[in-house]
């Protein structure tokens, strides 16, 4: 596609993550790229499907290895309750819409070890294989473009579908921090359970206390276990 520009880094050494995170990263054994394009004429409030259409991509890639993996919303990648990659997406806006957006994609592929204090692990880690990280890029950029062509063809109902489906602990009762906002007067630690995706990429949870469904931001709610 010529609107498509991939850069493909063998060693990432200051890989930024959301918010003050940071993506940690061995030399030489996991994928990290980014993606550049202008492509998809999209309204500043429909942005996450940007995020959909790649999650949704490396999800049918990785499934093909097992069935324990899930899209952790918004933004990671989980193996068997791991995390084994993550999606970090920054849109430019030009008279309210999406004009171009950069992608990266961040993968723990065949590294073994990780900080003690990260939550995190790697493909030959959990399935005891290694990995040909040439072919695993090209398997990811080919998804990535055939879910794009999926989208223009089927429409946002088809991504956002696939997308819901696999949502990690997604009709299981889990534990969120809430930060209290105008439309949720829960604050503070909770058990929910997570239901569905609003229309604009909100987490929609239900809260076994009232029943009631409320839906959140990024910044709203922190998925704790």
């Amino acid at each position: 596609m010529n609107n498509w520009t991939i850069i493909l880094s063998t060693h990432q050494t200051n890989g930024k993550g959301v918010g003050k995170n940071f993506w940690e990263t061995e030399k030489g054994k996991n994928l990290t790229f980014s993606i550049f394009f202008k492509s998809i004429p999209l309204s500043i409030d429909k942005g996450y499907i940007v995020n959909m259409i790649i999650s949704n991509a490396i999800h049918k890639t990785l499934f093909t290895y097992s069935k324990s993996i899930w899209i952790k919303w918004p933004n990671d990648i989980i193996l068997i309750n791991k995390k084994i990659g993550g999606i970090l997406i920054e849109n430019k806006v030009l008279y309210k819409k999406i004009h171009t957006t950069i992608i990266g994609i961040g993968l723990n592929v065949n590294q073994l070890t990780f900080g003690s204090k990260l939550q995190a692990s790697s493909l030959k880690k959990i399935l005891n294989k290694d990995f040909k990280l040439e072919k695993l890029f090209y398997d990811i950029i080919y998804s990535i473009q055939k879910e794009y062509f999926i989208f223009t063809i089927y429409g946002e109902l088809y991504i956002r579908n696939y997308y819901v489906s696999h949502l990690y602990m997604k009709d299981k009762i889990s534990f969120f921090y809430v930060r209290k906002n105008l439309h949720c007067d829960i604050n503070g630690y909770t058990k929910g359970i997570i239901r569905n995706i609003t229309k604009k990429g909100n987490l929609v949870i239900e809260f076994n206390k009232n029943k009631k469904f409320f839906f959140f931001s990024q910044k709203e709610v922190q998925f704790i276990f």
